[in-house]
């Protein structure tokens, strides 16, 4: 497979019996993350299982490691990432269908794998604002036994138990 924003499978000559296909997808599948604090760094790696039963059902599965430049929710600081994405993807195809294209498939599962909120810890990197109870001192005092950053005496939610929640007359 060369290099391409599309994932082309030929049809002829699947089986039952899985075929191993390897490459590259151009980093221009995901548009989206040209800028901004999640960008693709590099093409994506890929390798693939497929199948197709019944002439008509085509399976593949596929793990791909998609290079990553990302900026630490905490901290601020950029650091490269490769995501490992793994997916199923199942479709049916005709007869008279001679080849397929993943690309769609796997941008939709790379970008459903993006991490909510990048860390540092990600890249094996000790983050500089990292908090070891993951709370940052805001909680409340906790119950006995239970350990917290927060100050015991105040809270900063403090001034939101103040507003009555009851409805004015």
């Amino acid at each position: 497979m060369g290099m391409s924003a599309h994932v082309i499978i030929k049809l002829d000559g699947l089986s039952e019996h899985p075929t191993l296909l390897d490459g590259h997808i151009s980093k221009l599948l995901l548009p989206e993350l040209s800028h901004g604090d999640v960008q693709c760094a590099d093409d994506i790696c890929y390798s693939l299982s497929a199948r197709i039963y019944d002439a008509k059902q085509f399976v593949a599965e596929v793990q791909m490691q998609v290079p990553l430049n990302l900026r630490c929710e905490r901290c601020l600081r950029e650091f490269r990432h490769s995501l490992p994405v793994q997916a199923v993807i199942n479709r049916e195809v005709s007869a008279e269908q001679v080849e397929i294209d993943l690309a769609e498939q796997l941008r939709e599962e790379i970008l459903l794998n993006l991490p909510t909120y990048p860390k540092c810890e990600y890249a094996g990197l000790k983050c500089e604002n990292h908090d070891m109870s993951g709370d940052f001192g805001l909680d409340k005092a906790p119950l006995p036994g239970v350990n917290s950053a927060a100050a015991s005496e105040r809270s900063v939610w403090d001034a939101l138990d103040a507003i009555s929640t009851t409805p004015a007359p």
